[in-house]
């Protein structure tokens, strides 16, 4: 197929960049880190669907994913649209499917062999020599984090798609990433603290309000850690009995974060002049 050709040139080429090459080697560095520190500073039972929880894990995970995401992906298509390469590119046997296929593809690939090899490393650590593999529950962990990056280069790949300069696309991509990962966590505690303070609730938000703010892919993320391996999991979210807030539910629509943005950047992309 003609868009595994673009995979892996994008695989083979993205690593070039030095701020992705530093920023892999800092997740790589903190999820082995964090297999370390799990056994020492953690709590029992040491075992690897328990480390998916690891405070020190999931927040670098967190900021860090994300971060590689958007730097993979803000330039995938607007960069050699400004440079003219992309209309040489498509002269070629590629339709534009292929194009943005092979640009996802072989980018997300970039983040997840490394991503995927830190945390074998990391499970390797829990296991010896007082842990267990959970292989199921930890397999499951691993693909959901992989799928969790590839949200972010997603969303930046379609705004690189919705937009011919590369400034504005560096803006919107990296303004989704304060947006989601910087400010949507603050909003919420500001929130909750605004209401306590004037009486209209008492602690936590009510139900409605969490399941909006519960539809950020880092929530979603989050929740869905804690409710599949966590057991007696806190957190507003795992202490609600709305049918809207469980894990079940969080999960298609963190699925949905992985076609949507792209499905509708390329439905744009498709049908604009280049």
């Amino acid at each position: 197929m003609s868009w595994t050709t673009i995979a892996r040139r994008e695989y083979a080429t993205t690593g070039d960049s030095r701020a992705i090459r530093w920023l892999l080697w800092a997740l790589a560095g903190a999820c082995v880190l964090s297999g370390y520190l799990f056994p020492v500073l953690g709590s029992e039972p040491y075992t690897t669907k328990a480390f998916a929880s690891f405070g020190f894990l999931t927040g670098s995970i967190d900021y860090l994913l994300p971060l590689i995401g958007v730097f993979l992906g803000y330039g995938a298509i607007v960069t050699e649209r400004t440079s003219g390469q992309l209309t040489l590119l498509l002269s070629l046997p590629y339709s534009r499917r292929d194009l943005v296929v092979g640009k996802l593809v072989g980018r997300s690939l970039a983040f997840a062999t490394t991503l995927v090899a830190a945390l074998a490393v990391a499970g390797a650590l829990v296991v010896y020599p007082l842990g267990s593999l959970s292989p199921g529950w930890y397999l499951a962990f691993v693909a959901l984090t992989v799928l969790y990056g590839v949200i972010f280069v997603g969303i930046a790949t379609a705004i690189s798609m919705l937009t011919q300069s590369k400034h504005l696309a560096t803006a919107g991509a990296f303004g989704a990433y304060g947006l989601f990962v910087l400010v949507w966590r603050t909003a919420r505690a500001a929130l909750a603290f605004g209401l306590e303070t004037v009486g209209v609730i008492d602690g936590a938000l009510p139900d409605p309000a969490l399941f909006l703010f519960g539809l950020n892919p880092v929530t979603l993320y989050d929740r869905l850690v804690t409710g599949f391996f966590v057991d007696g999991g806190a957190g507003p979210y795992a202490g609600s009995s709305a049918w809207y807030l469980s894990e079940w539910l969080a999960l298609p629509l963190f699925l949905a974060w992985v076609v949507v943005p792209v499905a509708f950047g390329y439905l744009r992309f498709r049908n604009t002049d280049l």
